[in-house]
């Protein structure tokens, strides 16, 4: 029995008259494909700007030895008169050239689509008109020859009659190999695969997540209204936006602001971002400087003539406890030569990882030292240090940012599991993807699934390089990503402001990039947790994701929480 393609119950087809065909086809032998009611669509002739062609055959031979007949059905009673054909009262298309324009259609096509490795004049192919309703009387016309023709006497020997029209057209002895009829088969039958694309989805997402929620607004006008304010706010609730804000509205009122955090690649995305909110015009202009603590420390030494030794070579001891005593050195030697270093606000972003001996020397950098304008902004939860703490400082107020910004509600909701802390969705915030979760049998193996990913979203998905970030336990040239790349033409980088400027997809650590966020973020490299990536790296890396999270594991303790966080995403600490 021959392949129906698509495979169809006889009894399904509404129309009586491809009905009957179809039962008659099914005495063809198994090496032949019935293509049923094939519509093909193409340009009129060969120019672009002239409407679409379109044209239906009612069925299509297929035989890697005979070739390709089509069959055009034409049920009722036609009549052909004048050289007009009828059906009852109205007039109908010519069946004969009707199914040779079918023909030919679909003859172009295979062409085309088989970059011309199958032409038409190696394999037969021809026409045959059937009226499965009717017997013809009279003479065919000049366009028709009694060969290709079947009326309702000859259809219940319609096979044999398709080896006659066959052998009808047929010019000289050919067939197509397997290997040719497999690429005649492709041009007709292409496989497509239609993937949802994450880009179009994220830039509707983008639109729904609000960026200033009104517990944001209640904050900021609190800090104008108090001298010393801590902020708590989870990951995604808009901390470093709001502080962002509150140093431009102190700088347009005419304060001087200095703007303090402790991740390098957070302060130079903040000073791309001032250059942006401050243009040259503005009454803000040179009041804020943004940097991070140490390298402030550093700079300040400098201008004191501070002798430092060199920080290539510096231990963590030296950033912890010399980098702070060589501040108030540098503080010190420039007050006494009259140059003192003072801002009327001291605004400190990531407070949660600034070491306790470190605040006497912050506050004194503001006009009235202990009882100057302060504000920190913290999470505990995405704290570096062994035990977090407040700051050890006195504070006017306190203000909580309960609600999230970034995410969409699947990512917030499942880092909320994995951090058991309480976070508001707002009504209009995107559902998203749940994160996806890959078990890679070994460290060696998991480079290769993240590339295929990586290709996955590049091509398919229509992703650009700033869009993408991995976050590991480290940095490029020590992760299972070293020596691979370029993807889609795209390098690796490490450096977050060219991974910006769209040069490459950025490899990173979950502490380089804190405060950071990417629309799409792949942790990688998880095993067993250690001091280079911790439980809060985790968190930290998995809220840098504003709309997909794709997690791989090798490691079943990493591997148990991540899971466990999943399944626990609905969890009741989730305000609605």
């Amino acid at each position: 029995m021959a392949t129906l393609i698509p495979p169809i119950n006889p009894a399904d087809i509404p129309y009586d008259s491809e009905r009957l065909v179809l039962q008659a086809l099914e005495g063809l032998p198994d090496s032949y494909r019935v293509l049923h009611s094939y519509p093909w669509l193409r340009p009129n002739r060969c120019y672009t700007n002239e409407p679409l062609s379109e044209g239906e055959a009612d069925f299509v031979i297929l035989h890697p030895e005979r070739g390709m007949l089509v069959l055009e059905v034409k049920g009722g009673e036609p009549r052909l008169q004048d050289r007009q054909w009828y059906r009852g009262s109205r007039e109908m298309r010519d069946p004969f050239e009707q199914a040779r324009r079918n023909r030919y259609a679909l003859l172009d096509a295979i062409e085309a689509r088989s970059g011309r490795r199958i032409l038409r004049g190696m394999f037969t192919h021809g026409d045959l008109i059937v009226f499965p309703h009717s017997r013809f009387q009279g003479t065919l016309p000049l366009n028709a020859e009694p060969r290709i023709v079947v009326d309702a006497h000859d259809l219940s020997t319609l096979p044999t009659h398709i080896e006659g029209a066959f052998a009808a057209w047929e010019r000289q002895s050919n067939s197509l190999s397997n290997i040719q009829f497999s690429q005649l088969l492709d041009a007709l039958l292409p496989k497509l695969r239609l993937y949802r694309c994450a880009g179009s989805e994220l830039s509707l997402e983008k639109q729904k997540i609000v960026q200033v929620t009104q517990d944001q607004q209640a904050t900021l006008f609190g800090l104008l209204a108090s001298s010393r304010v801590i902020t708590h706010g989870g990951a995604g609730s808009g901390k470093t936006l709001l502080a962002m804000e509150f140093a431009c509205e102190l700088a347009q009122e005419g304060s001087r602001v200095l703007f303090l955090c402790y991740n390098r690649n957070l302060a130079t995305w903040l000073n791309e971002q001032l250059t942006i909110r401050v243009p040259a015009d503005s009454k803000a202009q040179g009041l804020i400087t943004i940097s991070t603590f140490h390298a402030f420390a550093l700079g300040l030494a400098k201008k004191a003539h501070v002798e430092v030794e060199d920080p290539d070579d510096a231990g963590d001891l030296f950033w912890e406890e010399e980098v702070p005593m060589i501040l108030e050195q540098a503080i010190e030697v420039l007050r006494t030569e009259g140059r003192s270093v003072e801002f009327d606000v001291v605004i400190v972003d990531e407070a949660q990882d600034f070491a306790k001996d470190w605040w006497v020397t912050v506050e004194s950098l503001t006009q009235n030292g202990r009882h100057g304008r302060l504000y920190a902004f913290l999470d505990l939860h995405q704290s570096l240090r062994k035990t977090p703490e407040e700051p050890p400082i006195e504070f006017d107020s306190k203000f909580e940012l309960l609600t999230n910004c970034r995410n969409t509600r699947t990512i917030a909701r499942s880092a909320a599991s994995l951090a058991g802390v309480s976070i508001r969705l707002l009504p209009g915030i995107p559902e998203g993807e749940l994160p996806s979760v890959r078990r890679t049998p070994s460290r060696q193996t998991e480079a290769g699934l993240i590339l295929n990913e990586l290709r996955s979203l590049i091509r398919q998905h229509a992703l650009k390089a700033n869009q993408i970030a991995l976050i590991g336990p480290s940095s490029l040239q020590n992760s299972v990503l070293s020596g691979h790349g370029p993807i889609e033409g795209l390098p690796f980088v490490s450096d977050a402001a060219r991974w910006r400027r769209g040069d490459g997809i950025l490899v990173t650590t979950a502490r380089a990039f804190k405060g950071l966020e990417a629309d799409v973020v792949i942790i990688y490299g998880l095993s067993n947790f250690s001091h280079q990536f911790t439980p809060i790296d985790l968190y930290v890396a998995w809220t840098r994701a504003r709309h997909r999270l794709m997690i791989f594991c090798h490691g079943e303790e990493a591997r148990n929480v991540v899971e466990g966080a999943l399944g626990n995403h609905l969890n009741p600490l989730t305000l609605h």
